[in-house]
């Protein structure tokens, strides 16, 4: 899948780069991509199907948007948990809403 090669968020450009996870065992492990914040970049496996990879970049721009709102810097966060959250429980809620309103 081609993704653009960078996004906006809250006002920042994050720059997208898609290249090979695997030598590190990444994909067994469920890992397809990260969100680097000294970086300002998203990494995402190249050789992921069009459907993980958009579930993958939308994971990583979940990190992306509580880095760059501050909300990672927190002394009690569970970053990953919130992703996690968002993941599994807020994006299919919102897709089906959006099906029933033909979006």
């Amino acid at each position: 899948m081609k993704l653009p090669k960078s996004i906006h968020i809250a006002g920042v450009p994050v720059k997208i780069i898609q290249e090979d996870l695997s030598d590190e065992d990444n994909l067994s492990k469920g890992y397809y991509g990260y969100y680097s914040d000294e970086r300002r970049v998203i990494v995402i496996e190249q050789t992921l199907s069009p459907k993980v990879a958009k579930a993958t970049m939308r994971h990583e721009m979940l990190h992306a948007s509580l880095a760059l709102s501050g909300l990672n810097r927190l002394e009690r966060f569970e970053e990953e948990a919130i992703v996690r959250c968002m993941d599994s429980i807020f994006f299919p809620a919102w897709e089906r809403f959006l099906k029933r309103l033909n979006f």
